[in-house]
């Protein structure tokens, strides 16, 4: 099960490094393997925590298997990834060869404005892992069903 779920990170991982080969560096093909001279992530949180390990693991994954010369990474906390999506947005100019590890609560703190950008500003490169979700309810809770929730917020989205 590891090996597999670390064979599909790997994977997921080479397929972004070939898709921004162009935008990011110059190809250095010369041991035939080696795909792109650098990559940098810009990392939503601090150190240690779960967008970190992700993004580290994919940058030592490239790294290792030849696909990327070095990889380097840059820590930026705040506003819940907002100033981290805000930056990379901001100074997209000037971030070429730059990945930011996103999210799904990236996207629902987009989604419901917490903070002023959009991630539908940014494209996505490559999936690397998933997040399983569970809603769960109290017990004496009108809503027992997807289609309850549905429903409830139907009716009013504002208190759902």
């Amino acid at each position: 099960m590891t090996m597999k779920l670390a064979r599909r990170a790997f994977m997921t991982a080479a397929t972004a490094a070939f898709a921004l080969g162009a935008p990011l560096a110059t190809p250095a093909l010369a041991d035939g393997h080696k795909v792109l001279d650098s990559i940098h992530f810009l990392i939503p949180g601090g150190a240690g925590g779960g967008w970190d390990g992700t993004a580290r693991g994919t940058g030592e994954a490239l790294t290792n298997a030849g696909l990327v010369g070095n990889a380097s990474f840059e820590n930026m906390s705040g506003g819940g990834g907002g100033k981290a999506i805000g930056f990379l947005i901001e100074n997209a100019d000037s971030n070429h060869g730059t990945l930011m590890v996103n999210s799904t609560p990236i996207v629902i703190r987009s989604l419901t404005g917490v903070f002023p950008h959009n991630f539908r500003d940014l494209t996505l490169v490559a999936g690397t892992i998933g997040d399983y979700a569970a809603m769960v309810v109290g017990k004496d809770s009108p809503i027992n069903s997807m289609a309850d929730l549905m429903a409830a917020y139907d009716a009013d989205p504002g208190s759902t």
